[in-house]
């Protein structure tokens, strides 16, 4: 059984995988890692442990030390690389491509290989465009949803709203709170329907508002929640041991 951990800004999501099925899962606020341990229950001791993480080095090393202790085993680290089977990174330097944004590349091309618009909408919003032949073509970093509604709060007096549901972003809002909530989706909305008129391919979407965003499109859009966790299976993804410090 493998332990796969997947380290965003905002959520810690884990799941233990045994072949394609998945035996348990879990998930928690990133920020509690720093001052405790990654919540993993009763689970049977994994084989080996994968990890992709974005968030401070600190949380890498809390984690990387918190398994060899519990499990003694070491903590794999994926790493961007230039190619993983069809898919080609489009980086100059893939090293500057965030590991995230690089397994749900690979993951969503390996799920249907055809041209896809991969869509993370987590704290920031990331838009990947792949070809038809796996060749990462670029993409795009924008504020995600809810950190478009805190620069609200931070750059305003008057607008300080909480998340509210949106029922249809082509209605207007009628108070403030509806039309923040609803002029924050819609510019997601916005930026993924533009893209796909460019450039026609299926649309995956993963991230915590992902089901929002979706409910939202005019377009048909394919739900992923474990895309980057998938990227972590795939055969041919750069992987390096970690070790703690003695």
């Amino acid at each position: 059984m493998i332990l796969q951990i997947d380290v965003g800004n905002s959520q810690t999501k884990w799941r233990l995988v045994d072949g394609t099925e998945i035996r348990s899962r879990g998930s928690q606020h990133t920020q509690s890692l720093l001052d405790g341990p990654l919540i993993l229950g009763d689970i049977n001791t994994p084989s080996s442990a994968q990890l992709c993480s974005v968030a401070d080095s600190s949380i890498e090393l809390r984690i990387g030390c918190q398994i060899t202790d519990q499990y003694g085993i070491r903590v794999q680290i994926a790493k961007v690389s230039p190619r993983v089977g069809q898919v080609t990174c489009g980086y100059q330097e893939p090293n500057n491509l965030g590991i995230d944004r690089w397994l749900a590349i690979v993951a969503a091309y390996h799920q249907d290989r055809c041209a896809t618009l991969v869509v993370d909408v987590g704290s920031a919003m990331t838009i990947d465009l792949i070809g038809p032949d796996g060749q990462h073509q670029g993409g795009y970093i924008l504020p995600g949803i809810q950190l478009m509604r805190q620069s609200l709060w931070r750059g305003t007096d008057q607008v300080k709203v909480d998340a509210i549901a949106v029922t249809n972003v082509l209605v207007p809002g009628m108070h403030t709170a509806d039309a923040v909530n609803k002029g924050c989706l819609l510019a997601a909305v916005a930026a993924v329907e533009k893209l796909a008129s460019e450039y026609p391919a299926a649309i995956v979407v993963t991230g915590g508002d992902a089901r929002a965003l979706i409910d939202a499109l005019s377009l048909k859009a394919k739900h992923s929640p474990d895309l980057v966790l998938e990227g972590l299976s795939v055969e041919g993804i750069a992987m390096l041991f970690y070790e703690p410090a003695v």
